[in-house]
């Protein structure tokens, strides 16, 4: 009897990226590894084929992963492309060389934007002046040093990694350890899934959901196409009354430009969660699920009747 194959997930690579080792703490050998070239690839990737990802979403120094929100605006988010968890990971970062390639010979520094901005104080102090090149992950930027500098014809350059993605190419040294502007410095991730009610690999299922992600917008503009386009302000009314709107604690508001060529009409984030303590009974704690998820259903209904659209993009 042959074992049922083991789900795709899809995560922003190459390997040894900030990603993949959180997916790797997380799920392990529950899922084959699908990399993806760049953020909106790792969200286009979650299907029937990729059921699964995980995703960055804020960094607690350089603040929210804007690809990540951008995707989010997508009509797929909150129809085939689902949040179902949250992960955080320690991000510890090191300077990271060619082998034999010294501070004075840096002539550039690549890394993604988030690591560049995490690592801002000590690149100001110690290679002041040197260009700072964003590239679409950490371990993009360790596998391109490779390619740089002496025999080539590209500046010889520097990566922002991990310590455990420079062990993963050879012939990379770490000039510095432990770079970040902050000893506490945590990113956040999401996993994607393809189905809201679909149980994750290598785990449990959490018992209890009591987190939302809530996407708030204008519907389309009704004008004639020579109008000069005007901003709704019918999402400053409604983001004005989140609490009384989904009757639960809003965690946090993230806001996007929208996808309409409408200045200054954007697109709202609401994470709102039930804050409520513990039930242990697996009764009570289905109930409560129940009650709160009727709360967010109403909310939406809210806003939609209100002439706005809201869509829960996830629940966790």
């Amino acid at each position: 009897m042959s074992e049922t194959p083991r789900p795709q997930l899809a995560f922003l690579g190459p390997p040894g990226s900030y990603s993949h080792q959180c997916a790797l703490d997380r799920f392990e050998t529950s899922v084959r590894y699908a990399e993806q070239s760049s953020i909106a690839d790792v969200f286009r990737a979650v299907s029937a084929e990729i059921p699964f990802a995980v995703i960055p979403q804020e960094n607690s120094v350089y603040g929210s992963v804007i690809d990540t929100y951008d995707a989010f605006r997508s009509p797929d988010a909150g129809q085939s492309v689902f949040i179902r968890g949250e992960l955080a990971l320690a991000v510890k970062h090191c300077l990271v060389v060619r082998s034999g390639v010294q501070l004075e010979d840096i002539q550039r520094v690549m890394s993604h934007e988030q690591a560049l901005g995490q690592c801002s104080r000590f690149l100001s102090e110690n290679l002041p002046g040197i260009p700072r090149v964003k590239v679409p992950s950490t371990s993009a930027a360790a596998q391109s040093v490779l390619y740089c500098g002496e025999g080539t014809d590209e500046p010889e350059s520097a990566a922002i990694c991990s310590a455990k993605c420079a062990e993963m190419f050879d012939g990379l040294e770490i000039l510095h350890k432990g770079i970040q502007n902050e000893a506490s410095n945590t990113t956040r991730f999401f996993i994607l899934a393809n189905s809201l009610d679909e149980p994750l690999p290598g785990g449990a299922r959490e018992p209890r959901r009591q987190r939302a992600l809530i996407r708030i917008s204008n519907p389309p503009p009704l004008q004639r196409e020579d109008d000069p386009p005007l901003p709704n302000r019918l999402l400053h009314t409604v983001t004005g009354t989140l609490l009384t709107t989904f009757g639960s604690t809003t965690l946090r508001i993230d806001r996007r430009p929208s996808l309409t060529d409408v200045p200054f009409d954007d697109v709202y984030f609401v994470e709102v969660g039930d804050v409520t303590l513990p039930v242990l009974s697996p009764d009570a704690s289905k109930s409560c699920e129940e009650e709160w998820l009727e709360r967010l259903k109403a909310g939406v209904e809210r806003i939609r009747a209100a002439g706005g659209e809201a869509t829960i993009l996830g629940l966790w």
